[in-house]
């Protein structure tokens, strides 16, 4: 089930990737357009390196989750999910199956 869940984030960073580079050919300018200006092509380039680009959303939450735990200790990080809606604790334990 682990190796299906990488597989799952691999399989759809890479499709995030390939998009994200489809993005940094030059569009094709009818006659009509404009071609991209040079601020154009570095608004472009720095929203590429935008985290929300660039970081796997699995692995943030996890990473949190998992300094939330070692700030509070178990006892204190159950605690605090026992405060959590169970959906929403059962949706995180299955987003975050592979980690």
């Amino acid at each position: 089930m682990k190796i299906n869940g990488k597989r799952k984030s691999i399989n759809f960073n890479f499709k995030c990737f390939c998009m994200l580079m489809s993005h940094l050919e030059e569009p094709k300018v009818t006659e009509d357009e404009e071609p991209p200006t040079e601020q154009d092509k570095r608004k472009k380039m720095l929203a590429l390196k935008d985290p929300v680009h660039t970081v796997s959303l699995q692995q943030f939450i996890y990473e949190k989750l998992k300094a939330q735990q070692e700030l509070l200790g178990e006892q204190g990080f159950q605690s605090l999910m026992e405060t959590v809606d169970t959906e929403i604790v059962t949706q995180l334990q299955e987003f975050l199956q592979g980690f």
